[in-house]
């Protein structure tokens, strides 16, 4: 078994109430940009939280920061989610809720982290673009009191496509302008 489980850092996801505000902040005042702002449910989704069949809908926003390294804004819209629950935790503010780590194999990490006791907060699969592509599929850990945060990990499928943005911000062409962040 190999001593080094990752690979590479993927991405830090903040959840916020209000995505729109958020990409802009980041954009406008930090310089942190372009995003691309999407929006899932479950005709794109499927998760199961705590192993139960969960359906909700989020909006997520993703920006390249360097070579290896991503921002994602998760906004949940409606409740029944994780992301909304924790949200609630800390009354509306914008927080780090994941950090997703890349792995070399998937399945053995799947069995080693949950192998050492650590408990799945939830399973998702998101929609290839392309009809009959293969789904990328997402687990998050309970490593809060180890780690102080979950843990997400990934498989990302050869042929994986993301669907294209609902926006992107700030927009390549300024008359046109980026959505609702104009």
């Amino acid at each position: 078994m190999p001593s080094t489980l990752f690979t590479d850092a993927n991405h830090i996801c903040i959840v916020t109430a209000d995505i729109d505000r958020a990409v802009r902040v980041w954009s406008d005042k930090y310089g942190v940009g372009p995003w691309q702002v999407f929006s899932y449910d479950s005709s794109t989704m499927t998760a199961l939280v705590a192993g139960e069949p969960t359906a909700f809908a989020m909006r997520a926003a993703l920006c390249q920061l360097g070579p290896h390294f991503r921002v994602e804004i998760i906004q949940p819209v409606g409740g029944g989610s994780p992301y909304a629950e924790s949200l609630g935790r800390h009354q509306g503010a914008d927080h780090v809720h994941h950090v997703r780590l890349d792995v070399a194999d998937y399945g053995s990490a799947i069995e080693r982290l949950r192998g050492s006791g650590l408990a799945t907060r939830m399973d998702m699969t998101f929609q290839n673009a392309l009809p009959d592509g293969p789904g990328l599929t997402a687990t998050y850990l309970g490593t809060e009191d180890d780690l102080g945060f979950i843990l997400e990990i990934a498989h990302r499928p050869p042929g994986f496509t993301m669907p294209e943005p609902d926006y992107i911000c700030p927009a390549s062409d300024p008359v046109q302008g980026c959505g609702p962040c104009s």
